[in-house]
């Protein structure tokens, strides 16, 4: 069954932790992005795990590998249960994040970025390729170079879960019917991504912002398994 990540995109702790509380037994996942990272570091993850909450650790992570190699450990034993990390960082970067992992009893699942959901057609240097094009060939170097999954447009799960049934499919910029796209450029509803074949769904401001954020995290979820 597909599974609800709500986003903290917040700045500091204490607005983070007080949406946390209100979501508590609603949702099981959370998602520390890179701004309340920065900010509030390890702690941030710690608190949410006191608080029985499964985190996604969101930083995609693309440096060389020693580098991503040392980054992926230390968010491991941050505790975090999912990370990204940018495929366009190659196969020996990706490699090297998995390769930390194999002998690590709480293993965190790996996600590879491929085409970030706010970038339409012609937005993205250097190649003019389709995205959902370019994101299918990144999903087959995902599975590959080992890695549990990938962060994908709705649009594109059909197919790459057809080519690559083992991988996980995270989607971003999901939106129930008739709300705003924000920032997001490739949405899709919640019933819809999940029919395609996308195994966790994120949403973030739609949540946190609202008036009733328990109750329209109850909504998507409802909506998903309306699929």
């Amino acid at each position: 069954m597909a599974e609800l990540i709500v986003a903290l995109d917040f700045d500091d702790a204490i607005e983070a932790l007080g949406m946390a509380g209100t979501l508590r037994g609603h949702v099981s996942w959370l998602k520390v992005g890179l701004e309340l990272f920065i900010r509030e570091g390890p702690r941030v993850i710690h608190s949410l795990k006191g608080l029985g909450f499964k985190v996604f650790l969101d930083l995609k992570l693309h440096d060389i590998p020693n580098t991503v190699k040392g980054a992926a450990l230390a968010a491991a034993a941050s505790g975090a249960d999912m990370m990204t990390l940018h495929l366009w960082g190659g196969e020996r970067m990706c490699r090297a994040a998995v390769e930390a992992m194999a002998d690590r009893e709480q293993r965190p699942l790996l996600m590879g970025v491929t085409v970030l959901t706010s970038l339409a057609e012609g937005e993205l240097p250097g190649t003019s390729m389709p995205l959902a094009d370019l994101a299918k060939l990144l999903a087959a170097d995902a599975s590959a170079w080992g890695m549990n999954g990938i962060v994908c447009s709705g649009h594109e799960v059909q197919e790459i879960k057809k080519a690559h049934p083992e991988l996980l499919c995270l989607t971003p910029g999901i939106r129930l019917a008739g709300a705003g796209g924000d920032d997001q450029r490739r949405v899709m509803t919640p019933a819809l991504a999940v029919r395609n074949g996308s195994d966790f769904l994120v949403v973030g401001r739609p949540i946190t912002r609202a008036e009733q954020p328990a109750a329209v995290a109850d909504a998507i979820q409802a909506d998903m398994l309306s699929a």
